[in-house]
This record gives C-alpha cells, sequence and structure tokens, in this order.
C-alpha cells in the first residue's frame, strides 16, 4: 500500500471558505471534524468509489484534495489507517507541504 499520498473529497465551496482560515475542518459531506474527531480520507484507487457511496446525487462541484502523509505528519497532523482506509486525525493545514494537488471532479 502507497502511504504517501492519500486523497479527500471536498464540497468546493467548503474548501474554498476554508483558504481564509489556513486549515479545512470538514470531516466529510456535512459533517464538521468536531463531530467524528477525524476528517474522512481515501487511497486514489477508491475515489470512484468513494464518490459513488457518498456523494452520490449531490449536485455541488467537487474537489479531488491530493494530501501528502508525510507533509501532515509534518505539521503535527496524524494519520492512522483502520481496515486499509486512512483518517487524518486533526484539521487540513492548506500548506504546499501538505496540499499536493487539488481537482475538480466533473459532475456525473
Amino acid at each position: 500500500m502507497d502511504d504517501t499520498v492519500i486523497c479527500h473529497i471536498a464540497i468546493a465551496d467548503d474548501w474554498e471558505m476554508s483558504r481564509g482560515f489556513g486549515e479545512y475542518e470538514v470531516a466529510t459531506r456535512g459533517v464538521h471534524l468536531d463531530e467524528t474527531g477525524f476528517v474522512h480520507a481515501t487511497t486514489p484507487g477508491r475515489i470512484d468509489s468513494v464518490l459513488a457511496a457518498v456523494f452520490g446525487g449531490l449536485r455541488l462541484p467537487l474537489l479531488r484534495i491530493d494530501l501528502s502523509v508525510p507533509g501532515l505528519r509534518g505539521a503535527g497532523v496524524e494519520v492512522t489507517w483502520v481496515d486499509g482506509v486512512p483518517r487524518i486525525g486533526g484539521p487540513i493545514p492548506m500548506t504546499d507541504e501538505v496540499v499536493l494537488c487539488e481537482t475538480a471532479i466533473a459532475a456525473t
């Protein structure tokens, strides 16, 4: 398992609004980090299944956020793996060391 890059699917408006704060605190669709204790993430190979299971039917612009696991850990944010799925143990710092790529996801 390549554990150096993980992905988070973000509603584009949530991601953009977080820029002013310098960190992103949304756990998943409609759920804040405070409610779950972690930000949901996935591996690059599981993006399509997460989109179908969690975001299916949602008609809002989405972003695929590629994150550096070493960058997160270097910023003091732990990444744990539960049943092969990564969990981000705190807010995502919106820095170049952490955020590797932001890609718009085409609506289906």
